[in-house]
């Protein structure tokens, strides 16, 4: 009965194998996966990361369930993964000075905005976020344009909001300095969330104002007021 999560974690690695093949991480590597829940990444990524591409690696689950936290790491203890701790805390209320990874699946609505916040403060190397519920931008969404055509009819409006949250997501990634890609990582039978945003740090600067004028003609075009990551960043 667990086989779509098996296929679904299956496909989380090969999807990060491919993102940071290209990445020099010298011979450490460090970890973090905001809202771990159960660890099925968390282990599986840990796994791949220390005994396949045989790396150093630290890796940190961040879950606000005491159950879950004792669970996981009573496993990582038995499976002798010294290097892999659980701990209890919000996405938002973490303190995170640096890592190379940020990982952030199905975080509800803005949590995963304060997770991508967190990977950019930390200047992470790689932040993937797999969002889940898009309920702020939603509320907000009230075109006076012909796009108030498509928005009167909720699951247009729920799909367009996805679209438009993301879109922006991307963008403001994008500003502070990351190459960006959004896609679909695995098919609808085995999540309905199944969109993906990747952020890579560049080693060229991007053009802050360019992206940020793009986020403003969204926001113009939808009647929209304030993205939740726009307030985080301070814009």
């Amino acid at each position: 009965e667990m086989q779509d999560k098996y296929k679904q974690i299956n496909r989380y690695v090969e999807i990060i194998e491919g993102i940071i093949k290209d990445i020099d991480f010298g011979k450490k590597i460090s970890v973090v996966d905001m809202g771990s829940g159960k660890g099925y990444l968390t282990f599986a990524l840990y796994d791949y990361l220390k005994n396949t591409l045989q790396l150093h690696t630290t890796a940190t689950g961040i879950e606000m369930r005491d159950d879950l936290v004792n669970t996981c790491n009573q496993i990582a203890a038995a499976a002798h993964f010294d290097t892999l701790r659980f701990t209890k805390g919000t996405i938002a209320d973490t303190a995170l000075t640096s890592t190379d990874m940020l990982i952030a699946l199905h975080a509800c609505d803005t949590a995963t905005d304060d997770a991508i916040y967190k990977g950019i403060q930390a200047n992470a190397k790689v932040i993937i976020a797999a969002p889940c519920c898009h309920k702020q931008i939603r509320k907000q969404m009230k075109p006076t344009n012909a796009l108030s055509l498509v928005t009167k009819h909720g699951i247009l409006l729920e799909r367009q909001a996805e679209m438009v949250t993301d879109a922006i997501r991307a963008l403001l990634l994008e500003a502070s300095g990351y190459k960006t890609k959004v896609f679909e990582f695995i098919d609808t039978e085995h999540t309905p969330k199944n969109v993906m945003i990747v952020g890579v740090k560049s080693n060229h600067a991007s053009d802050k104002k360019e992206q940020l004028e793009k986020v403003k003609s969204l926001k113009e075009l939808f009647n929209i007021q304030q993205h939740y990551l726009e307030k985080l960043m301070g814009i």
